[in-house]
């Protein structure tokens, strides 16, 4: 399963959330990019990310230099795990440049693929208290919400980490 962070438009309010809103909700994939992998600087400015591009930019640059300087493995070695770190952290990036701008986190979902997530997130979002009515927005029949527990508990006993007090409660 893949997570997703959800960002909402900076105008969009869950009270009055419409189609248009809807449609322009991001859904980012958090984990490895290929393409930033691959063509780094075209994807940060595809994406309009200004900021990372410059970063980018600036890093690579400076690597280069080095190499000039230094020669060697090495830093053609520090090039490539600058690429790959880049790559791990590029939708991170992007995450962190939309809420910059404004948009708004609604949550992260897990799914196996972006539809799913998106039928996961408005199914679970439109059913909270101050969001339209099904059917504002065309989607599949909602789902009844489970009931959710503070900590998961086997039995009677406390686990570290997981129960929030003493006893389990």
């Amino acid at each position: 399963m893949t997570i997703y962070a959800v960002l909402t438009p900076p105008d969009a309010s869950p009270a009055a959330f419409t189609e248009s809103d809807a449609d322009h909700t991001l859904f980012i994939k958090d984990g490895f990019c290929w393409p930033a992998l691959f063509i780094p600087m075209i994807w940060t400015l595809w994406h309009r990310l200004w900021l990372v591009f410059l970063g980018y930019l600036a890093i690579a640059v400076a690597i280069e230099g080095l190499s000039f300087a230094l020669g060697g493995p090495a830093v053609g070695i520090s090039a490539a795990l600058f690429a790959l770190l880049f790559a791990f952290e590029a939708n991170n990036l992007r995450r962190w440049t939309m809420e910059r701008r404004g948009w708004n986190f609604a949550g992260a979902i897990a799914a196996g693929d972006r539809d799913e997530a998106e039928v996961r997130f408005f199914a679970g979002y439109l059913d909270q208290p101050g969001t339209p009515a099904p059917g504002t927005i065309d989607q599949a029949e909602p789902r009844p919400r489970r009931a959710t527990g503070l900590s998961p508990r086997v039995g009677g006993e406390s686990v570290v980490g997981l129960t929030l007090g003493r006893n389990g409660s």
